[in-house]
């Protein structure tokens, strides 16, 4: 990659991994529902006041709206929608270290709409990063009761649905400007929720230090964050930019165990550890001499 590119990589997952505090705070106030539709319309919001300011020139195409429909119920409402409410059930650190299978999920999608031919090394892989799941599920330090398994669903749900929009932006997106995807998908993606609002209201009333959270999150996390992350999506393509997330959960963790007194378990750190080699052998980032042999898709 360039260097203009590591920029973009690096305050990407500086951005995601902070954002889990920020987010704690705001679901505090917002609930996790609230969090992410607000999140949203402030993000829409910021990048049209920066648009302005900034004198950049947005285009729009009516034909473009499904892709931002789908890229808002994929990377908003399934993505940010099941990781905030996997925070609510989780925690910080667990969430995290959960959504770095979004890589595993990305290049199973990616060579299936490619076509592309499994090797040996990718398989093993997958069933490296599907043990570290089952490590953190079976191992975790965390009682296995109901809100467990409801926040493992809910990050499930969000690593498939962010890999599958990271996946559409590539194929079928990738025409439209960073500003507009970002826009576009954050629009639909806060409409989508909204109507949750009313099975999930919000906790308690919002105060002013409440909103700044908010708009902190919203600036950094999805309006920026977003915008440097179609871009590497456009120019490296789906699962190379979603290797962000590997580094997501060690700057979480550390902001979670400075900040918000949690702890991280030696099973957390070896589940984790896990789903990072997994990932890393799928992706063909490790110094392996890759097998001839393959299977089939």
């Amino acid at each position: 990659m360039t260097t203009r590119q590591l920029n973009m990589y690096f305050w990407t997952f500086m951005f995601w991994g902070l954002s889990f505090v920020w987010l704690t705070k705001v679901v505090e106030t917002f609930g996790w529902v609230g969090g992410v539709s607000f999140r949203a319309f402030a993000a829409v919001l910021i990048l049209l006041v920066l648009a302005k300011v900034m004198k950049v020139a947005l285009t729009y195409d009516v034909n473009d709206t499904k892709h931002y429909a789908i890229l808002g119920a994929t990377s908003v409402a399934m993505n940010l929608g099941g990781m905030t409410y996997a925070l609510s059930k989780l925690g910080t650190a667990l969430t995290a270290i959960l959504v770095t299978t979004i890589p595993l999920y990305s290049a199973l999608i990616e060579r299936v709409w490619g076509k592309a031919k499994h090797t040996k090394l990718m398989i093993l892989g997958l069933w490296i990063g599907f043990g570290g799941v089952v490590i953190l599920i079976g191992l975790s330090s965390q009682a296995l009761d109901l809100d467990f398994f409801l926040g493992f669903i809910g990050s499930t749900i969000a690593s498939f649905g962010f890999a599958l929009g990271g996946n559409y932006s590539k194929v079928r997106a990738q025409h439209i400007g960073a500003w507009e995807q970002t826009i576009g998908t954050f629009t639909f993606g806060g409409l989508y929720l909204l109507p949750f609002m009313f099975v999930v209201p919000i906790v308690k009333t919002p105060t002013f230090a409440s909103f700044g959270w908010l708009f902190l999150l919203a600036a950094t996390a999805s309006s920026l964050a977003y915008i440097l992350y179609f871009r590497l999506v456009a120019e490296i393509g789906a699962t190379k930019a979603l290797t962000t997330e590997f580094m997501v959960p060690v700057v979480a963790v550390i902001v979670g165990a400075a900040f918000l007194g949690e702890t991280v378990t030696v099973t957390d750190l070896i589940g984790a550890a896990c789903i990072l080699l997994g990932s890393a052998l799928v992706l063909g980032l490790l110094p392996i001499r890759r097998d001839a042999k393959s299977i089939a898709s």
